[in-house]
């Protein structure tokens, strides 16, 4: 027996390793290409160069960072017994959030399509410590924008720290909602916020599931004492001049969570003792801006994470496909691997096509918000339609997220499951984390049902389906159409279970994902076809020695 195996992984690891998640995929440059329009030259020339990091010096940091040695750790109190509640996090992480913030995603100068494209690359490395809490700054920058005309000065301060920066620093944020009895039940909080006489509030009580708990500025939901309403707050971490002191803004860490996925990223639970908090908006829409506002970015954000997930799966499974050889033949050439390969690609493609088709009517009714000129009617229908989409993707696309992962290991028999293989395991925790941020699958389909119930009136399910779907065969509207009339007509998701509800809420489960996919599968069919993978990519790997050639090696 030789003291090395023979068998060499080399050749499959120099063409996945050298993978350039943007530069090398015809599908995602055809994407963008199809809705950037003539911004399409300024921003393939900057995502050229943005794509050399995150595909090979970000993928590296963010691998080292996944190392359950590298997850973020609390530190109570420093060596002279003061409480600091430092959370302490290695260089590696320290640096890449320093690089990615970097970027000034927020600032005013970036346009919507490259704040877009760029996150969608980074979601390739997964969490990694930094994408959570840039969907939370891009919540918190947005909501300061909505109300930017009566801001006091230091909520003016935190705006520019967040999108232009201060002194090449950028403010990082984060969006501390959930209580432990409520969850995501926002109305039920009952932390107290306290209005004082110099123009903020403070607050007392407990935050259970803080994300991003490093942050440097974090939207809070709080109860406004003697007002019966759920105020939004941006409650600083630190005031002015305390980071470098360890000392919080009225506030201790209790713990850190330990969680299935997302492992990098800084989850706490925390005590809020006199914390200075700056109202934004009025308090008797701090649910709706918190829901409508901020979350909704969150969710959004979680679409392209999908895309972004499955995306990367399928090219590594395609890759190892050509590479590996079982039984005989390379695996891609057995119909059952073949076939899973082809869902695989489809799926991608598909929940690609339907974020970035989103992003875009997202954009275009942000453009459209202020507009004087602006057809009411079709701007509340509009409205409606982009609030139920946002919705059925987070559903839609995050649980196929967690499936197709789970498909593309299992190309990779044995050799998926391990860690050190490939980053498919961790992103498979952390797209099962991505199901259950900003609201759980029953929650938002609860919702979709209320919204439905409510717009009946001025909405039809019909028109709703029609508008969602114009290129699609009138058979299949229809049938959708019809799935969704009998569940909204049978009043099936009030009440206590019965064996009858509990069908239509099943029914209503099913409706809801087959209604989105067919709105990603349009996206898809307006989009130019090409490959996830250059077919000289694929011939390149089928091309390397096969096992019957290295038994004859041997038997030399």
């Amino acid at each position: 027996m030789p003291k090395e195996h023979p068998y060499s992984f080399d050749a499959y690891l120099k063409i996945r390793d050298a993978f350039n998640d943007y530069l090398d995929n015809p599908f995602v440059q055809q994407a963008l290409q199809h809705y950037a329009h003539e911004e399409w030259p300024d921003l393939h020339a900057k995502l050229k160069t943005f794509s050399e990091k995150t595909s090979f010096r970000w993928r590296k940091m963010a691998d080292d960072i996944a190392h359950p040695n590298h997850h973020p750790a609390l530190q109570h109190y420093d060596a002279y017994n003061h409480r600091i509640d430092q959370i302490v996090r290695t260089e590696t992480s320290l640096q890449l959030q320093k690089e990615a913030f970097a970027e000034r995603l927020f600032s005013k100068d970036t346009s919507d399509w490259e704040r877009t494209a760029k996150r969608f690359l980074m979601h390739h490395n997964g969490e990694a410590g930094i994408m959570c809490p840039i969907a939370c700054t891009d919540g918190l920058v947005a909501l300061l924008e909505t109300y930017e005309h009566t801001l006091n000065e230091p909520l003016q301060h935190i705006l520019q720290h967040c999108t232009e920066g201060i002194d090449g620093d950028f403010g990082v944020g984060a969006q501390f909602m959930s209580e432990i009895q409520s969850g995501s039940n926002i109305p039920a909080n009952i932390l107290q916020a306290i209005p004082t006489d110099d123009g903020h509030d403070v607050l007392y009580g407990n935050k259970f599931f803080c994300s991003a708990a490093h942050a440097d500025y974090t939207v809070v939901t709080a109860r406004v004492k003697d007002t019966g309403h759920i105020g939004l707050f941006v409650v600083p971490s630190w005031l002015p001049g305390d980071k470098t002191k360890f000392k919080r803004n009225g506030a201790v860490i209790n713990r850190l969570k330990r969680k299935l996925g997302t492992c990098e990223l800084p989850t706490a639970e925390i005590d809020y003792d006199g914390a200075i908090a700056y109202p934004v908006g009025p308090i008797e829409r701090g649910v709706a801006n918190a829901v409508g506002i901020v979350l909704t970015r969150s969710r959004l954000d979680i679409g392209l994470a999908s895309a972004a997930f499955m995306m990367r799966t399928a090219r590594e499974a395609l890759l190892y496909s050509r590479f590996r050889e079982v039984f005989g033949r390379r695996i891609y050439q057995f119909p059952l691997a073949n076939s899973q390969l082809n869902v695989l690609e489809e799926t991608a493609k598909r929940t690609t096509a339907g974020a970035f088709k989103l992003f875009s009517q997202w954009f275009e009714l942000q453009r459209e918000q202020y507009s004087p000129s602006r057809d009411e009617e079709a701007w509340k229908l509009r409205k409606f339609q982009l609030r139920e989409l946002i919705l059925l993707q987070k559903i839609t696309a995050a649980k196929e997220t967690v499936d197709m992962i789970r498909l593309g290991i299992s190309i990779f028999g044995g050799h998926g499951v391990m860690e050190d293989f490939s980053s498919l395991p961790r992103l498979l925790r952390d797209a099962m984390v991505n199901e259950l941020w900003e609201g759980p699958k029953n929650v938002l389909l609860a919702q979709i049902y209320r919204d439905f119930q409510r717009a009946a009136a001025w909405y039809s399910p019909r028109e709703f389906v029609a508008d969602l779907l114009p290129n699609h065969p009138y058979e299949e509207k229809e049938a959708l159409f019809r799935q969704l009339e009998a569940c909204l007509a049978a009043d099936s998701l009030t009440g206590e279970p019965t064996g009858e509800n509990m069908q239509f809420a099943r029914n209503w489960e099913t409706v809801c994902e087959q209604l989105f996919i067919a709105y990603q599968n349009e996206a898809l069919m307006e989009m130019p076809k090409a490959p996830l993978v250059k077919q000289e990519t694929l011939q390149a790997l089928e091309q390397t020695p096969s096992l019957q050639h290295l038994f004859e090696g041997v038997s030399r």
